[in-house]
């Protein structure tokens, strides 16, 4: 008896248990490839770079904006000093304006003052006390620290200089008042300068002059008081020659007033004066020589300079004050 063929093995069937081997699986080659994608690093530096950007931007932004603070501050600053200064110059304007009224009181009495002591046609040269005494009797307009602690910004320098001169000549002017009034106050003084006064007048109505003479070698000069000659009549001029006409005037001199008079040629460089040296007169300088001539009207001539000083600054003190009110004015109408 034959064997059966042995049947043919069966696949079986898939593991029911974990344990179970599964068949092999076939293999199939894979091949693995490197691919290097720069993208997500161009991203990331990308990313950094534009942080960055975004953080340079964000501090320049910062930055800007405190500099524009401070600029805004700066501005601000700026303009409040500068109201405080059209401030200050509206103040100025109006004391100014306040000085100028008693400066006016004083250039009046001033004026009158020197008028006075210049005699003149008609008049003799006298000291008005009273006018001198109203200068006294002025009130300093000015404090001490007037102008100090003051803004000036919106001043030109040239009218913070022309102030200034304004404020150092009022200061000056009422010294000199000061100086006057020491001068002429009390009846002891009143009576020396009336003498001087009469004085004065006299030698400001006289004229001098210097006719020489001749003791031994020597030439001396003696002075003398000298006056026109009376005009001749019509007929009698019409009668004198061409050369008459040009020659140089005749004067009378006297040796004193009331004193005989003589004929004396009024010398103006002539050529015979070495020979006729006795029939000249030479003028002398009055104003030069009032120091010698004056003697009891030196007194006077001292007030009387001082007086034509105190004019002289007065003058320029009017002057500041009238361009100070043009300037200061314009100072004045700016808005704060």
């Amino acid at each position: 008896m034959g064997m059966a063929p042995a049947a043919a093995p069966q696949p079986r069937a898939a593991a029911a248990s974990p344990f179970d081997i599964a068949a092999p699986v076939a293999v199939t080659e894979r091949k693995v490839r490197l691919v290097i994608d720069d993208s997500a690093v161009k991203e990331d530096e990308i990313g950094r770079k534009s942080g960055l950007r975004n953080m340079i931007l964000v501090i320049l932004g910062l930055a800007l904006g405190v500099g524009v603070g401070f600029m805004v501050g700066d501005t601000r600053a700026d303009r409040k000093q500068f109201s405080m200064a059209v401030r200050d110059g509206k103040d100025i304007y109006n004391r100014v304006s306040d000085v100028g009224k008693t400066i006016e009181t004083a250039k009046s009495s001033l004026r009158k003052a020197v008028e006075a002591s210049q005699g003149g046609a008609g008049k003799v040269a006298k000291i008005d006390y009273a006018s001198i005494e109203s200068l006294v009797a002025l009130k300093h307009p000015f404090s001490a620290d007037e102008f100090a602690r003051r803004r000036y910004l919106a001043f030109p320098t040239a009218t913070v200089d022309a102030l200034f001169e304004y404020y150092n000549n009022i200061n000056l002017l009422f010294k000199k008042f000061e100086s006057l009034g020491g001068k002429t106050a009390g009846d002891a003084k009143h009576k020396a300068l009336d003498k001087a006064a009469a004085a004065a007048e006299q030698l400001m109505a006289t004229e001098y002059g210097m006719v020489l003479s001749k003791n031994g070698d020597m030439m001396a000069g003696g002075i003398v008081l000298v006056k026109p000659k009376p005009a001749e009549d019509a007929a009698a001029e019409e009668k004198k020659d061409k050369e008459e006409e040009d020659a140089a005037p005749k004067l009378l001199v006297s040796s004193k007033e009331g004193g005989r008079e003589v004929e004396r040629t009024l010398y103006t460089g002539q050529e015979d004066m070495a020979e006729k040296y006795d029939q000249y007169v030479i003028m002398v300088d009055k104003g030069r020589s009032m120091a010698q001539l004056g003697g009891a009207a030196n007194l006077f001539g001292e007030l009387r300079g001082e007086l034509m000083e105190t004019q002289a600054l007065m003058d320029r003190t009017v002057e500041l004050q009238g361009r100070l009110a043009k300037e200061l004015g314009q100072i004045a109408a700016l808005p704060e």
